[in-house]
């Protein structure tokens, strides 16, 4: 049986394997730096993860899911290495480094259930761990070391908060004000600038669902513009979110999970994971959810399925590939996007003449989307000092029917609905990126660099109609009379819809980047960092069926740089930063109207940003940073001679200061917070917009947590946990008139831990507050005070 699944696996592979048939066979010498490499398992002889291995205070890492542990860049000699995993005893051993790859495995003095039984009741993780990643440069460089600003939430942190979805994550990023998109997927306020799209495991996606936390091991917020590394059109100028998915492990194991909560919430998880052969080289592990909820309003309600494989194949000691997938899909209403009329005299929701709960929606209106992802991985070591990273990634996204009700307030007594059908769409994002990774020495300076090239293909295919004004049935409602407000029925939106000749528009968009980095490492303490990217950007344009025209064809080339140092005050505890970062978005050539074409550039947006970070252990690790992001080549328009042009002379300011402060002060007590303040305005632009700051953005943001957990007694395991919540005053409409009101959130949790289950209670929401949020274009109702119970158990 196992020689059967290995050669199945070997088949699935087998074309990509071909690829590096010519680095199989590739040898270099060893390099002049050493290295230290080996597993760490417990008395029982299973892998002990989440081990840290330090070598004389110095150089340190951690030890993956399978024990795995790799420390690169150390001194040739004699070292005292020191091994410690929370809830052992420190140990010690004295090992000599010699040129090029050194192996050392260690045997911890507790079996694995022991270990289970320390690490589920508290003090789950060294905070400082939970920086590292390989992603944010492209590289695996320690968070001192990296001049650049990010923010980590792990599944510990997840599962403390019992969070179900993305967005519930965010609350733990510095300055994040969780938002949504029209299409209900998650998004965050950053910097004075929204970010909806979400890169996976590094890759483009293409969503078109929300993202269930049930497959994903962590989440990365990337502070500031990332154009070097990760291109124009998924990129906001405030940050981008890259969430992790799980990956298998060398053992048999998982967990179930039921929770229950308010508004016949019912939600069932279910994560397992095997090896599929006796050498333990091929793993196997797939993680699944469903989920159906009601809305707190009238009408409303969603239910959701996930499915996500995972295939690692150990080929030999330098090759190894992965393939894994999800599969989501999401059925139910999709809740209106609230507009202001200019003529409206109110300035906030809370003068409104509407209950919380109406929606003026109708269930009928079901919407249908879907979302996939597949990425294969294949990493190859060429040598002691290179390795080799291929990527590919496909993500597709589809409507099969998405209605959006856009709510317009014309008086304080009356709205108007106007119906978005997105009849079908469907989308789809290739990615495929080839990374070179060194690690080598120039004389005394160490560099740690990596030169890779980036393909995306886009491509879109979509219908779409608007329906109101024109049609009888979307009359505006009178408030006052809301019993008499027609009902709008899909029967309705059909019958409509059914009388349209509306076209089909095709869009096709490719990019091709190349870029190459070095972080430069000066007598261990001084790192300097260098990043530069070209862009290719061919928009093919969008065909329509109906026309059987095709408009808004162009190219575009940009260069993106980056430029960054760290200096260590205190090795591996305190560090001084500092960067210059380059965001672009890509804007297409426009048709004046005296019919003459005007050829842009790329909107630009340039960040400089410093600070400090601090890592004193458990006891305190913390960032401050302050940062000024400026954005040039705007779109503006102008009246000339009475026709509205259109001028490349736009510039927005975002400035502001973000503190993030994680602790451990006593066993068992966790702690994070995070402050941030943010001022954005746009200084060039139309009149009705200068000098105003940009939509859904606050000045303030507050986000706190802290967890206490019991580790001794009859009643370890039981904890305790709250978060709190503060967002300020944001503005719904350009001309900052219409206020949507800062809000106050408190949420507790009561737990118990044990390793063979866990119970929680979540209380979401305990001041029960009625607030909206805003994507910079819609505002929605939020949810009130609501409850989940949940229980989970592990094998």
């Amino acid at each position: 049986m196992q020689t059967s699944i290995k050669h199945i696996c070997t088949i699935i592979f087998i074309s990509i394997l071909s690829l590096y048939h010519p680095l199989l066979t590739y040898s270099q010498t060893h390099g002049q730096s050493a290295s230290l490499q080996g597993y760490i398992t417990t008395q029982d002889g299973l892998p002990a993860p989440h081990t840290t291995v330090r070598i004389n205070h110095g150089k340190s890492t951690m030890a993956n899911a399978e024990g795995y542990y790799f420390i690169e860049g150390a001194t040739v000699g004699e070292h005292l290495l020191e091994v410690k995993l929370l809830g052992t005893d420190l140990q010690t051993h004295k090992i000599t480094l010699k040129e090029g790859v050194n192996k050392q495995d260690f045997v911890l003095s507790h079996s694995a259930q022991h270990l289970s039984e320390v690490l589920v009741v508290g003090n789950k993780y060294e905070i400082s761990s939970k920086k590292q990643s390989e992603d944010v440069a492209r590289i695996a460089l320690p968070y001192l070391e990296n001049p650049q600003v990010y923010s980590v939430v792990d599944k510990e942190l997840i599962k403390e908060q019992s969070a179900i979805s993305l967005d519930e994550a965010f609350r733990n990023i510095p300055g994040a004000a969780p938002s949504k998109t029209g299409a209900g997927m998650p998004a965050f306020f950053s910097r004075g600038f929204q970010t909806s799209e979400n890169f996976r495991n590094g890759m483009a996606t293409y969503l078109r669902t929300g993202i269930d936390l049930a497959n994903v091991e962590r989440v990365e917020a990337i502070k500031g513009p990332n154009s070097t590394f990760f291109g124009a059109q998924m990129t906001s100028f405030g940050g981008i979110i890259n969430y992790i998915t799980k990956k298998p492990y060398e053992t048999f194991g998982g967990e179930v999970a039921y929770s229950a909560g308010s508004w016949n919430f019912n939600r069932l998880t279910a994560d397992i994971n095997t090896p599929l052969d006796k050498e333990k080289d091929i793993l196997f592990r797939v993680n699944v959810a469903r989920q159906q909820e009601n809305s707190f309003q009238y009408q409303g309600g969603n239910n959701s399925m996930l499915i996500a494989p995972s295939l690692y194949y150990r080929v030999n000691d330098r090759l190894d590939l992965s393939l894994d997938a999800d599969y989501s899909s999401q059925k139910g209403i999709t809740p209106a996007g609230w507009f202001i009329s200019t003529s409206l005299e109110e300035r906030s929701f809370n003068d409104l003449n509407l209950s919380y709960k109406e929606s003026l929606n109708d269930n009928s209106l079901t919407s249908q989307q879907q979302s996939g992802n597949v990425l294969f991985q294949a990493h190859y070591k060429i040598s002691d000092q290179w390795t080799s990273e291929t990527k590919y990634a496909w993500g597709n996204g589809a409507y099969d029917d998405l209605y959006i009700f856009d709510m317009i307030w014309r008086t304080r007594d009356s709205v108007d609905r106007i119906l978005r059908a997105f009849s079908d769409e469907n989308t789809a994002r290739h990615n495929l990126q080839q990374n070179f990774k060194g690690n080598f020495r120039i004389g005394s300076l160490v560099n740690r660099a990596v030169i890779g090239v980036d393909w995306v293909q886009n491509l879109r295919y979509t219908r779409y109609d608007g329906l109101g004004y024109g049609e009888k049935v979307f009359e505006s409602v009178d408030l006052n009379r809301l019993s008499e407000a027609p009902v709008i029925r899909i029967e309705d939106v059909q019958h409509i819809l059914a009388q349209r000749n509306t076209g089909h528009n095709q869009t096709t968009q490719k990019t091709l980047g190349a870029y190459i980095a070095d972080v430069i490492s000066i007598a261990d303490r001084l790192h300097l960092s260098l990043g530069l990217r070209f862009d290719r950007f061919i928009n093919d344009g969008t065909y329509n069926t109906l026309s059987r025209a095709t408009t808004g064809a162009y190219t575009q080339n940009t260069l993106s740089p980056r430029l960054g140092f760290s200096f260590e005050l205190l090795p591996e505890k305190l560090s001084l930063f500092g960067n210059y970062m380059n965001g672009f978005k890509n804007i297409g050539n426009q048709i004046q109207p005296d019919q003459s074409i005007s050829v842009f550039k790329a909107q630009r947006a340039n960040q400089l940003e410093g600070g400090t970070k601090l890592a004193f252990g458990k006891m305190l690790n913390a960032t401050l940073t302050y940062y000024k992001i400026q954005v040039s080549n705007s779109v503006t328009n102008r009246v000339v001679d009475n026709m509205n042009f259109y001028f490349q002379e736009g510039e927005q300011k975002s400035e502001g200061f973000e503190a993030e402060l994680m602790s451990n002060p006593l066993p068992g007590l966790n702690i994070l917070t995070s402050y941030a303040y943010n001022h954005n305005k746009f200084v060039k632009a139309n009149t009705s917009v200068e000098g105003k700051r940009a939509l859904g953005t606050p000045e303030h943001v507050v986000n706190a947590w802290a967890t206490y957990a019991l580790l001794n007694g009859s009643l370890k395991g039981l904890g305790i946990g709250g978060g709190y919540t503060y967002v300020s005053d944001a503005f719904l409409d350009a001309s900052n008139q219409f206020i949507l009101d800062g809000y106050h959130l408190l949420d507790a949790t009561l737990y118990y831990n044990h390793p063979k289950f866990r119970l929680s209670l979540k209380g979401n929401n305990l001041l029960d507050v009625q607030y909206w949020v805003s994507d910079g274009y819609y505002a929605r109702p939020q949810r009130p005070g609501n409850f989940l119970a949940s229980i989970t158990y592990r094998f």
